[in-house]
């Protein structure tokens, strides 16, 4: 019983490091050629991430944690992409868009929003089909 609740600790950090992964990626690599491997990165982190919060709970509850997960896991990726970004002294290029200070907290709310809310929803409906199955099994 104690491996599988360490197996399930473990799990919780999936969003976690997909985020810090994603992040770095963002800025050293070509986010154009990597996207699909960045998005289903991700995606598993954060249906990893989901399964052990919501531990069991299926239904509205855990669809909601599996949107929120998804929210805060984009918000964090481009929030690491954005201070590796600055600590390295460059700056974002769509200067039209607004002041410098603005455009980085603008920018991981666009994420959150536009990416993180689909992954929630996806990963919300993997987790509750895959309870489904395990229910129909028993």
């Amino acid at each position: 019983m104690r491996a599988r609740h360490a197996s399930r600790h473990a799990l919780v950090l999936g969003a976690p490091l997909a985020a810090l992964a994603a992040g770095m990626a963002a800025e050293w690599l070509d986010f154009r050629g990597l996207r699909v491997p960045l998005l289903l990165m991700v995606g598993v982190g954060v249906v990893a991430t989901t399964s052990a919060v919501a531990g069991g709970r299926t239904g509205w509850r855990g669809f909601f944690i599996a949107v929120v997960t998804g929210i805060v896991t984009w918000a964090l990726a481009q929030g690491v992409y954005s201070l590796i970004h600055v600590a390295r002294g460059e700056r974002f290029d769509a200067e039209q868009f607004g002041p410098q200070w603005l455009q980085a907290p603008a920018l991981i709310a666009a994420h959150g929003i536009f990416l993180g809310l689909p992954t929630g929803v996806a990963a919300g409906a993997i987790v509750r089909v895959g309870a489904w199955a395990r229910a129909r099994t028993r």
